[in-house]
C-alpha cells in the first residue's frame, strides 16, 4: 500500500509543482510592449517618452504620437495632455483630434519616469472614433474546452499548464491503475492457492477503486478548467469595435442548478 501512495505521489508532483509555480503577472499592460493597428477611421498605436515627472514623460510621449501620424506643420507648436484627450496649441491651422485610450507610467531610478500611451488619432479631424477599449475580459472562445488552452490564450500561462499537467496525471493514473487491475485480474487463473487468489481478487479491487478516483479527478480538473477558461479574466488587452461575446455562469435557487448567460 505504501508503494502505491508513493507512485501515486511521484505521478501527481508534476501537477502539484505546476501549481506552486503559478504566479499572476505584475499589472503592466501587455500593450506596453507594441501595438499597432489602422482602423477606417483612426490610427490606434503605442507611444512612449521619458521624463523627469509624470506629466512631462505623459506630454512628450503625446509629442511623438501627433509626430508620428505626419500631422505636424512645421509651425511652432506645443502638444500637452487634458484630461484624456491630445491638444496642440500652435500658430498655425493645425486641427488635431486625438485621445488616450490607456496609459501606464512607470519610474526607474536615475532616469525619471516613462509613459506609455495608447493612443488613437483620427485620420480626418471631421471622423469619428472607433470604439476602443483595453479590458481584461476576452470573448468565448472554443479554447475553453481544451484542457489550458483558454487560459494561455489570456496571458495565464502558469495556470494552463497547471490544468494541463493536472489533466494529463489523472489520465497517465487511469490508464497505469487499469493496467494494475487488469494484471492481478489476470493473475487469479494462474493459481490455485486460496490466499494468493484472494490477495490478487483484493488488489485488483483496489486498482479498480484509485482508476475510479482519478477518472473522477479527470472529469473534476476538465470541467473546472471549462468554466475558468470561460469566466476567469485575463491580461488587459486591447478590444476594437464592439462586438463581443461572453459566457457566464450563475447559481439560480430555484432552477436548482447551474444556468449560463451569453452578453453580446
Amino acid at each position: 500500500m505504501r508503494k502505491i501512495l508513493a507512485a501515486m505521489l511521484l505521478i501527481m508532483l508534476p501537477a502539484i509543482a505546476a501549481f506552486g509555480q503559478y504566479a499572476r503577472k505584475g499589472d503592466r499592460p501587455a500593450w506596453t510592449g507594441g501595438f499597432f493597428q489602422e482602423e477606417r477611421n483612426s490610427y490606434i498605436e503605442v507611444v512612449s517618452a521619458f521624463g523627469y515627472d509624470e506629466e512631462s514623460a505623459r506630454n512628450k510621449a503625446a509629442e511623438v504620437a501627433i509626430s508620428r501620424r505626419n500631422l505636424a506643420t512645421g509651425a511652432e507648436m506645443k502638444v500637452r495632455v487634458s484630461g484624456g484627450n491630445i491638444t496642440v496649441d500652435g500658430d498655425g491651422s493645425l486641427i488635431v483630434k486625438s485621445r488616450i485610450v490607456d496609459e501606464y507610467i512607470e519610474y526607474t531610478p536615475g532616469q525619471g519616469y516613462r509613459a506609455y500611451l495608447l493612443v488613437q488619432t483620427a485620420k480626418n479631424p471631421t471622423y469619428d472614433f472607433e470604439p476602443v477599449n483595453v479590458t481584461d475580459k476576452y470573448p468565448f472562445s472554443m479554447r475553453a474546452f481544451v484542457p489550458g488552452m483558454a487560459q494561455i490564450h489570456k496571458g495565464s500561462t502558469g495556470k494552463g499548464i497547471a490544468f494541463i499537467s493536472a489533466e494529463v496525471v489523472m489520465v497517465g493514473g487511469v490508464v497505469a491503475f487499469e493496467c494494475m487491475r487488469s494484471y492481478y485480474d489476470g493473475k487469479i487463473g494462474t493459481t490455485h492457492n486460496s490466499d494468493a487468489v484472494q490477495a490478487y481478487m483484493n488488489n485488483a479491487r483496489m486498482m479498480s477503486g484509485l482508476r475510479n478516483g482519478f477518472i473522477a479527478g479527470a472529469v473534476a480538473v476538465y470541467v473546472w478548467n471549462v468554466i475558468d477558461g470561460i469566466v476567469a479574466k485575463g491580461d488587459r488587452h486591447i478590444m476594437v469595435g464592439e462586438a463581443s461575446c461572453s459566457i457566464s455562469p450563475y447559481a439560480v435557487p430555484d432552477s436548482g442548478g447551474i444556468m449560463l448567460t451569453l452578453n453580446f
